[in-house]
């Protein structure tokens, strides 16, 4: 009996001793209450910019918060998510027209997050060399071209169904940028390029009408795939001219992993390097940045008082629900 009322001790002992040992949390973590994060705070996404290093997670820690949720979509069905009140916040591009055209509202990156895509026609050296004139013909057209200018044309093609060559030919002869019948050729030809969405087919016609109307002959070679097929036309000489971002001519062209977020700066870098490189010219570039942007509803964002990203991020952390 005597062992096994030593045993029983023992085993008395050895659980109270756990018990003040996980009392008092001596050998263990520290419980940590995980941060709480506003409700219904759900972003829409799509892949590219949910995984990117210099999109999503980026962002999140730049400007310091979380969503609460994150869901990822095709491009296009983020912005009718959006409109149909199915998410509050997602991503898009600063000059889609689905923007204006769908209620929407870009929030300001006050802190200068996102790199930057201003727009400007690249060509080659020999071509202007040819023919200057086509540097004045073209720097007539950029003090129009803005932010909301943009969204305006690409919303006119993608919500109203017209043609992107009556969007750019309506534009331009509202400016007085060009006259009701171009004059006969006299010079050229003259081959523009673009790539083969909405806003680079508009901006593609544009040079077409630009060019006409100075007495070109042009060779129409819009519409002719993505970023690297168009360049390349370019470089062998298949194309003329095309309009190229520069955020695009940084990364994407020259081969730099590290983005720029500051327009001036993004340009002169590309501008000489291109030159210098390839002997290809960038031309004065636009107002408008077509970047990525983080969208809201635009009476949401008004009763909420959200004007910025840091706004938004303000908003999550102090606890205010989403609309």
């Amino acid at each position: 009996m005597g062992i096994y009322q030593r045993k029983g001790k023992v085993l008395v002992l050895l659980v109270v001793s756990l018990f003040l040992i996980g009392m008092l949390g001596v050998g263990c973590e520290p419980a940590i209450d995980e941060e709480e994060v506003a409700e219904g705070w759900v972003f829409a996404t799509n892949h590219e910019y949910s995984a990117r290093p210099d999109g999503l997670p980026g962002l999140l820690d730049h400007y310091g918060f979380q969503f609460e949720d994150e869901v990822i979509m095709d491009e296009g069905i983020i912005y009718n998510a959006l409109r149909d009140g199915e998410v509050p916040v997602g991503m898009g591009f600063e000059t889609d027209g689905r923007i204006a055209g769908f209620g929407l509202v870009t929030l300001e990156d006050d802190q200068f997050y996102h790199p930057v895509y201003n727009c400007a026609i690249t060509v080659r050296q020999e071509v202007l060399d040819e023919y200057p004139e086509i540097e004045d013909i073209f720097d007539a057209v950029i003090p129009y071209l803005e932010t909301q200018t943009m969204q305006q044309l690409n919303a006119e093609v993608d919500i109203d169904g017209e043609e992107p060559a009556d969007v750019a030919r309506d534009f331009l002869l509202d400016k007085g940028l060009i006259d009701e019948e171009a004059p006969g050729a006299d010079k050229g030809p003259i081959s523009v390029g673009s790539k083969e969405f909405t806003e680079q087919l508009v901006l593609g016609k544009m040079a077409i009408y630009l060019l006409e109307d100075a007495g070109f002959e042009v060779d129409d070679n819009t519409a002719l795939g993505g970023t690297a097929i168009v360049r390349e036309a370019l470089e062998t000489g298949d194309v003329d001219l095309y309009w190229e971002y520069t955020g695009t001519g940084w990364m994407a062209i020259l081969g730099e992993e590290d983005p720029l977020t500051d327009p001036e700066e993004c340009y002169q870098k590309v501008k000489e390097r291109d030159l210098e490189e390839n002997n290809i010219v960038w031309l004065s570039y636009t107002d408008f940045n077509n970047t990525y942007t983080i969208m809201m509803r635009e009476d949401d964002a008004a009763e909420l008082g959200i004007v910025s990203i840091s706004d938004l991020a303000e908003a999550i952390n102090e606890g205010v629900s989403a609309p």
